[in-house]
Formats: C-alpha cells, sequence, structure tokens
C-alpha cells in the first residue's frame, strides 16, 4: 500500500536526523525537516493502520505481528523524544526501524508467494451435462485474494451463480465474470480487465465446485 511506503520512507528522513548530527555538524538538512516530517509521519500512519485493519485476513500474519510491535516502538519512541529521553529514545528508534524492515519483508515474501499461487492456477473446464441437478458451493484461496461461490446446476447448465463471498483489494469488478460464463456456459472465460486475479480466483471457486465429490 503506497500509504505504508511513504510512512516508511518518512520515519527513515526521521531516523537520518541522528545520522546527520553524527557525521554532518555544519549542515543539518533534516534537523530542519525533522518536526515536519514527525508531523507527516504520523498522520500517513494513522491512515495505514486505518486501511490495514480490513486487510487482516488477507496479509501472512508475519506481517501484522510485526507491524503492530513496530507500532508500540514507535509510539515509545515518540514519547521518549518528547520527555528528552534520548539513550531511550535511540534505542527505541533503532528498534522500530528493525521492524519496519522486517514487516516490508515479510509484506513482499506474501506478495511474491501470492503471485505465485495465482501463476499457478489452471482452469479446467467441467463437463456441465455430466453434473447432476443441484446446487454446490466452491472456494478458492490465494491469500491476499479469496472467493467462495453457489453454483445451481438445472438441466445441464449452469443456471445461476452466486458469489457468497469475494475477499480482495481492488477486484471487485472481476465478479462480473460470471456473466460471461452463464452466457457461454464454460468456466474458462476471458479474465475481467485490470481485475485478472480475482477473475481467475472466482473462476477457480466455480471449478472447485462443480469438479468436489
Amino acid at each position: 500500500m503506497i500509504h505504508g511506503i511513504i510512512s516508511a520512507v518518512l520515519f527513515i528522513i526521521i531516523c537520518l536526523r541522528a545520522v546527520e548530527k553524527a557525521f554532518f555538524k555544519r549542515n543539518r538538512i533534516f534537523t530542519k525537516i525533522h518536526s515536519h516530517a514527525s508531523i507527516a509521519f504520523v498522520i500517513i500512519l494513522i491512515v495505514h493502520i486505518i486501511f490495514a485493519f480490513p486487510l487482516l485476513k488477507a496479509r501472512p500474519i508475519f506481517v501484522f505481528i510485526t507491524g503492530i510491535i513496530g507500532l508500540i516502538f514507535i509510539c515509545l519512541s515518540i514519547i521518549s523524544g518528547i520527555g528528552r529521553k534520548i539513550k531511550m529514545h535511540r534505542v527505541f528508534v533503532l528498534c522500530a526501524l528493525i521492524l519496519i524492515a522486517l514487516h516490508i519483508v515479510f509484506n513482499l515474501t506474501g506478495v511474491v508467494h501470492y503471485q505465485n499461487q495465482v501463476k499457478n492456477i489452471v482452469i479446467e473446464n467441467i463437463d456441465i451435462f455430466k453434473i447432476p441437478d443441484g446446487v454446490y458451493t466452491g472456494e478458492c484461496n490465494v491469500t491476499f485474494i479469496y472467493a467462495k461461490v453457489e453454483v445451481t446446476v438445472k438441466s445441464g447448465e449452469i443456471a445461476d451463480i452466486a458469489i457468497l463471498e469475494h475477499r480482495n483489494e481492488r477486484g471487485k469488478p472481476a465478479e462480473s465474470v460470471i456473466n460471461d460464463i452463464l452466457d457461454k456456459q464454460k468456466i474458462d472465460v476471458d479474465a475481467v480487465s485490470n481485475a485478472s486475479n480475482s477473475s481467475m480466483v472466482i473462476k477457480k471457486a466455480i471449478e472447485n465446485a462443480l469438479s468436489d465429490d
């Protein structure tokens, strides 16, 4: 998320004040922008937290563990900075930096794993004529995206598809893929533009519904 990246960059800028004091005493650029960067950091961090809560189920647990612990150290560094507890402030800032780095690493690792999961999805068309009439439920989970569907089969055709749950970030438009599936009576239809990953997950959930014993 862009606000997470911005908050991390701002925090690094804030921390560079200590480096500047140690090595560049004559030209303290970061010291001058320290207070402004701190205010912007707090604002962006709050926005990041607000947007992160809905994604609790869609991110690896270590992303949130490192994020929460990092947030605690950030709060402690702010409090110690206000209280002029310099030594404690530096320790808390260092711990916060380490946790933020781990937070970013775990998040990037999760993204790579998610992309590989989507890449490995293979859609196989089901012979609908062989499916007995009834209502079938299927799901597909690639961590960042999850879909659960209910498929109604009647007289050798897919009569209806209901999306029971679709966890996504910007893949809501992909839900229209069910219209093509109903029209063409096959699962492997073209993905919705700009929502290809969610389209694949929804199609796989439909296939799983009809292929489960």
